[in-house]
């Protein structure tokens, strides 16, 4: 089975009742639903997709030779299984996620969807992971300003 994964930030100025009065419900150039979108393949042959809530994910990093883990609490993580026995690992601050939505095509591939709330900090060290600038933890730098997105005002 292949694996596609949408991640979609919601603009939380979103106006739905000028979009139902003026748009048929639709979002417009001026009044946009999402902010910012990304979406990636699971590469490989996927055998089995898991979704596990509030759990505690552990972040990995290296520097040179020195290597670190750092648990962060409350999170939503996906446990993507492939036939070669490796896996892959998607995770999501809870407390920056609005909703998700999981559909199966006839040919039994999953399009996972995953909308986050607008207005939060996100920082997104690599593809498909996604934590709340609140939740990082204080002794590991952030990354670079370009993997940390926001649309508040500062």
């Amino acid at each position: 089975m292949k694996v596609t994964i949408t991640v979609k930030e919601v603009n939380p100025d979103f106006d739905r009742e000028l979009a139902d009065n003026e748009f048929d419900g639709k979002e417009s150039e001026e009044n946009i639903l999402y902010t910012w979108e990304d979406e990636f393949d699971i590469h490989g042959d996927v055998k089995d997709f898991k979704i596990r809530n509030n759990v505690t994910y552990e972040l990995q990093t290296a520097d040179g030779e020195e290597e670190a883990t750092y648990e962060i609490e409350g999170m939503m993580v996906l446990d993507i299984l492939l036939a070669n026995g490796a896996t892959t690992t998607c995770a999501f601050s809870r407390s920056i996620v609005k909703d998700t939505k999981k559909v199966i095509t006839k040919k039994e591939d999953i399009h996972f969807f995953v909308f986050l709330k607008g207005g939060k900090q996100i920082v997104s060290p690599v593809t498909g992971i996604y934590i709340n600038q609140k939740d990082w933890p204080k002794e590991l730098p952030l990354p670079p300003e370009e993997d940390i997105t926001s649309d508040e005002e500062e």
